[in-house]
């Protein structure tokens, strides 16, 4: 079982660790240690933040440590915040989606095993310890190395109109350039499903990719932060923030149908940029067969119409990656 010498149910600014034994090739009784933040001043609203669940999106990591290594002032919060700035700490230490100790994807490992890999008793940690110590979770994601998003929030549907509104109302205050209501087509192992199970509220976003972080994507996932910690009650009532964009948007992708997934490895040439408009049929990039002379440019087209909001992160791409995702307005 996974423990933390930090108290969480203390009041104050308090960092530490959940140690993690593991037994691995180059350590056979190692401790792997996942920094772990909570502040907490009197009875309020409680706020879980987590960065890093995949190990090559950055945003997270880096907004939250700025949070909790000065931004954040205890007077000036009401309630409790607990943060976790590298979720997957060994995939964020490696630059990897996954953990490169067990090759586990976090945010398909839940509600996770206290008996399982390494991945599997982190996610069960969060499952039992900080989940429920919640009212609402923010997981910070971005595109990482193999995807490229216009900075967004995503809203997942729930089971009925109020409960997705519900998290709708904490997109609005994150103030992203674009919210997207989505129905993940395989949720059963993801956070999401588990924060629901619980009864509550979830927050995720795609703030870029490409394996970067920009002062643009790094200014809104900070400004976003602390627009939900504002909307919560948490934070103190903050100066007027300026909005991420005078004409933000909201997509709706519903089905596979969104997608657009590559027919074979090649060299991708997107011809839009995120946030543009296409229309069903229409091309929007070609493959490239860099090691045959007898294959031309390989068309790709869209499946759908709407707004482009995510397309293929790198150059290089391998038969079933993504190249495009096209959100219909709402």
């Amino acid at each position: 079982m996974l423990s933390t010498a930090l108290d969480l149910d203390a009041e104050g600014f308090h960092a530490g660790y959940i140690d993690v034994p593991a037994s691995l090739n180059h350590s056979a009784w190692a401790n792997l240690r996942v920094p772990l933040f909570s502040i907490k001043r009197g009875e309020g609203p409680r706020c879980l933040l987590l960065g890093g669940c995949h190990g090559d999106e950055y945003e997270g990591p880096i907004a939250l440590s700025h949070l909790v290594h000065g931004e954040l002032k205890l007077e000036d919060v009401q309630g409790q915040i607990i943060v976790m700035p590298a979720f997957n700490t060994a995939a964020v230490q490696n630059g990897s989606r996954l953990s490169p100790l067990d090759d586990g994807n976090m945010n398909r490992a839940f509600p996770g095993n206290p008996r399982g890999t390494i991945t599997e008793r982190i996610a069960d940690f969060v499952t039992r310890e900080l989940i429920p110590r919640s009212d609402v979770v923010v997981d910070l994601h971005s595109g990482g190395r193999s995807l490229m998003f216009l900075p967004c929030t995503f809203v997942p549907v729930q089971k009925t109109e109020a409960a997705t509104q519900a998290i709708q109302d904490l997109a609005n205050a994150f103030d992203a350039p674009l919210s997207v209501t989505i129905r993940e087509p395989s949720a059963a192992e993801m956070i999401d499903t588990e924060v629901e199970r619980q009864g509550k509220r979830i927050l995720a976003t795609e703030l870029g990719g490409s394996a970067l972080a920009t002062a643009n994507t790094i200014s809104i996932t900070k400004r976003g932060i602390k627009g939900v910690l504002s909307s919560m009650g948490i934070l103190k009532e903050q100066a007027a923030i300026p909005a991420t964009s005078k004409e933000k948007m909201t997509l709706l992708v519903d089905g596979l149908h969104h997608y657009t997934y590559s027919d074979d490895a090649g060299i991708y040439e997107m011809l839009f940029e995120p946030g543009s408009k296409v229309k069903q049929g229409q091309v929007i990039g070609y493959l490239h067969f860099a090691d045959r002379v007898d294959r031309p440019p390989q068309s790709v087209l869209a499946n759908t119409s709407g707004v482009l909001f995510c397309t293929a992160g790198q150059g290089l791409v391998q038969r079933g990656d993504v190249l495009a995702v096209v959100g219909h307005i709402e």
